[in-house]
């Protein structure tokens, strides 16, 4: 037996049926702000409740849930925050990541995954609505609440990209399925010359758009609201981002879209793919790749994720040349590009 995987024993099978309970436990304390209430020092579960206009006798069971989950410090009858909290789950801390709960663990996730052996034994999404339709909300959830990932990938996208593009006559991107848009306004807070064009459903642009004029690059960035597979612009870019986008689609379908994006390539230009992949390890090294993959199959058509062979493959076949794939340790995205002859 490898020496990565695990036993199943009773122990571990009961952490996994009771794992859902950490997760419902901290969404109850972040839509309370309970984090925030405790914010100025200790207090006991009646100030706690006033505060928060909740019953006292929950508010003392949460609490002492809470203390017993580590993410509270209780000494008698008075609770405070831990190392870490004040920093990360108060709601006004800069670096407050207690939204990315409604990406991670949001209703329409939760709702989906209820039935996920219907979806293995459909072979597909069993919603009437799912993620590939105009207006799924979750996609304005997913790029409101930046994941922890999501600037460090972004940096990672540049870096790859910008001392390139420092010899080029210009930078103009196209970044299909924006959602944030934080892949295309990076680079172009790195590269004054860059423009961006957005592409993406109307109300997750309104997102974006909210982050370009964070970055001060909204005057370098316009929008286009549509499905990447009916809207692409006539226009011809020195790079074509697809971020986090491929895996809602079977192979066959992204390979089209693939061929369509490669045309719109200057001479040069590159196409660049930035994903998750299974398939590149063993998938006992693959975690939270095989359970996205599961989550494509619970609210997609035809979505699962690919590997980086199947990628390379779909730039090759677009005639794309001078392949090449990156990774960083700690991220859990790869860099995989192409560029026109």
């Amino acid at each position: 037996m490898p020496e990565t995987v695990v036993p199943v024993s009773r122990e571990r099978l009961l952490s996994m049926m009771t794992a859902y309970k950490s997760t419902y436990l901290l969404r109850a304390a972040l839509e309370l702000k309970v984090f925030d209430s405790l914010a100025k020092g200790p207090a006991d579960p009646d100030d706690v409740a006033a505060m928060l206009r909740t019953n006292p006798r929950g508010t003392r069971m949460l609490l002492r849930a809470l203390a017993a989950a580590g993410l509270l410090r209780a000494e008698g009858e008075q609770f405070s925050l831990v190392d870490g909290a004040e920093e990360l789950l108060v709601s006004t801390s800069p670096q407050y990541c207690g939204g990315i709960i409604q990406v991670a663990a949001g209703d329409a996730e939760w709702d989906t995954m209820r039935d996920l052996a219907g979806a293995v034994r459909h072979g597909g999404s069993l919603l009437e609505t799912d993620a590939e339709s105009p207006g799924y909300p979750y996609w304005v959830d997913f790029a409101t609440h930046l994941t922890f990932a999501v600037r460090p990938s972004a940096e990672f996208v540049a870096e790859q990209i910008l001392p390139w593009a420092a010899s080029r006559e210009s930078l103009d991107v196209l970044d299909v399925g924006c959602g944030h848009g934080l892949l295309g306004f990076t680079l172009a807070k790195g590269d004054p010359r860059a423009t961006v064009t957005c592409l993406d459903w109307p109300e997750v642009l309104a997102v974006a758009e909210t982050y370009a004029d964070q970055l001060g690059v909204a005057e370098r960035v316009r929008y286009l609201p549509g499905n990447a597979f009916d809207v692409l612009p006539d226009a011809q870019y020195d790079v074509i981002l697809l971020g986090n986008f491929l895996f809602q689609f079977s192979a066959r379908r992204c390979a089209e879209l693939v061929r369509r994006l490669a045309a719109r390539l200057r001479p040069g230009g590159r196409l660049v793919i930035v994903s998750f992949t299974t398939g590149d390890q063993p998938p006992e090294r693959e975690f939270h790749a095989a359970m996205l993959n599961l989550l494509m199959l619970a609210w997609t058509s035809t979505g699962e994720l690919h590997s980086t062979t199947v990628y390379r493959n779909m730039l090759a076949g677009a005639g794309l040349t001078g392949l090449e794939t990156h990774d960083r340790p700690g991220l859990p995205l790869r860099y995989i590009a192409g560029r026109r002859a």
